[in-house]
């Protein structure tokens, strides 16, 4: 199932320009060492879009404050975007989203050129200039985990159970909502009891 989608993956970068969004370098060795956040989250998520910077906004299929785990939380760093797989939802007493757990790709700082040389083991300050003008960040091609992220810091999200070629929601979906609108109207309903 790897090989195949490893494959599927290849031939969608064949052809796109570019995934790092970057105009003015040249990022192809660094897409094909698959090490960006898009990677992981296509990994985790087969269905998930190889987009373009163009694509991102369009991506938005489900609003923020219907996250649940298992969707893909999008952010806006610098001028990146930043994909990152959601592994837990926080939620208020109300049953209302407040932040979120995330596992991810390529997220943090830019990486210096020491550690650009040891990593990499390159030795030209131009290969390290392309890399950040690439997106290379310190924990590009490394899996990293974010706790408690406020879930104003997201942009928007895409959730593999809304994809839009499907027009009805996923059902497990359907009822987490349903159940969280009786919540919601119990909770109303007590509070004027009082």
């Amino acid at each position: 199932m790897k090989f195949f989608a490893t494959i599927l993956l290849a031939a969608l970068l064949s052809g796109a320009q570019t995934r790092c969004y970057a105009v003015s370098c040249n990022c192809n060795d660094w897409i094909e060492r698959q090490g960006y956040c898009v990677d992981y989250v296509k990994e985790r998520i087969p269905t998930f879009p190889v987009p373009t910077k163009d694509d991102m906004p369009a991506l938005q299929n489900t609003g923020v404050d219907n996250i649940t785990e298992g969707d893909v939380a999008i952010f806006t760093i610098k001028n990146y975007w930043h994909v990152a797989y959601v592994e837990k939802v926080h939620r208020d007493q109300h049953g209302d989203a407040t932040a979120i757990d995330v596992s991810e790709m390529n997220f943090g700082d830019t990486v210096s050129f020491p550690e650009f040389r040891a990593k990499w083991q390159a030795k030209s300050k131009a290969e390290w200039s392309r890399a950040l003008c690439c997106g290379v960040t310190e924990n590009y091609d490394r899996i990293t985990f974010r706790e408690d992220i406020p879930l104003s810091t997201v942009k928007q999200v895409w959730s593999p159970d809304d994809v839009p070629s499907d027009a009805r929601r996923h059902p497990f979906k359907e009822a987490v909502d349903k159940i969280k609108e009786v919540v919601n109207r119990l909770m109303d309903l007590t509070e004027r009891e009082l």
